[in-house]
């Protein structure tokens, strides 16, 4: 299991990660909010509304959020008027953010990379925290593309490795001894928060993603750093065709 807790792309046959990806967010939804807010100090929340001011006005607007998790963003999305649908693929996540009434009954079990909607749906896409967790990085851009309407913009929140060198070292302590430790004690699955911090360390560069993203038809991408960069949002449209 130890290659599993680094990112690895792989757009050839992602199956088998996917299936330990999937067991394993089912496996820690008990404390999966709460140690989400503790271990990044209460910022993922902040994160998520400057996400989605960055996506303008949604009032009336078609919007999915992917790998929605328990539908944190899901829900600041339906609170900004946008008709949200929101998409999973562990079903035990879903079924927690229907608990705490952050998803409505407009959330799907799907696999990001294979989304069951035609073309040009949706005004636009959001994934928080989730590309991350997707080894067929091509496949789901190429999805996203297909699925969102010209003009379409998707937004993307997500940890990255901070370029100052004053706070990489105190932060990839953190990221590897503590956050793993922690994590690992309170939901009681290590593997789990180990799987956390080594894809945050080894996952695409940020300039990179943007290079995929601008290959597979997106236009005007932007980055925005967060918290001495330890977390960006990326907006990018697919413009006109």
């Amino acid at each position: 299991m130890q290659t599993h807790v680094t990112y690895k792309a792989d757009n050839e046959n992602p199956d088998e990660r996917k299936r330990f990806i999937q067991e394993l967010f089912d496996s820690i939804v008990p404390s999966y909010d709460s140690l989400n807010h503790v271990l990044s100090f209460g910022t993922d929340g902040r994160w998520r509304k400057d996400m989605i001011r960055c996506m303008g006005t949604l009032e009336g607007r078609m919007v999915i959020d992917l790998c929605c998790g328990t539908g944190d963003v899901s829900r600041l999305l339906s609170q900004r008027g946008a008709k949200t649908v929101s998409l999973d693929f562990s079903l035990k996540m879903l079924h927690q953010g229907i608990r705490k009434k952050a998803l409505t009954s407009d959330s799907i079990m799907a696999d990001a990379s294979v989304l069951p909607f035609k073309n040009n749906t949706f005004d636009a896409a959001t994934i928080a925290f989730g590309i991350r967790n997707i080894p067929d990085l091509d496949r789901f851009m190429e999805e996203v593309h297909r699925m969102l309407k010209p003009d379409g913009q998707l937004t993307i929140l997500e940890l990255i490795r901070p370029k100052s060198r004053i706070i990489r070292v105190p932060y990839s302590f953190y990221l590897s001894r503590l956050l793993p430790l922690i994590g690992g004690i309170v939901s009681g699955r290590p593997l789990a928060y180990r799987y956390l911090s080594g894809t945050i360390a080894t996952f695409v560069h940020p300039l990179t993603i943007q290079k995929m993203l601008e290959k597979h038809g997106f236009t005007s991408v932007s980055h925005s750093p967060k918290t001495f960069g330890v977390a960006t949002v990326i907006v990018c449209s697919k413009g006109t065709q």
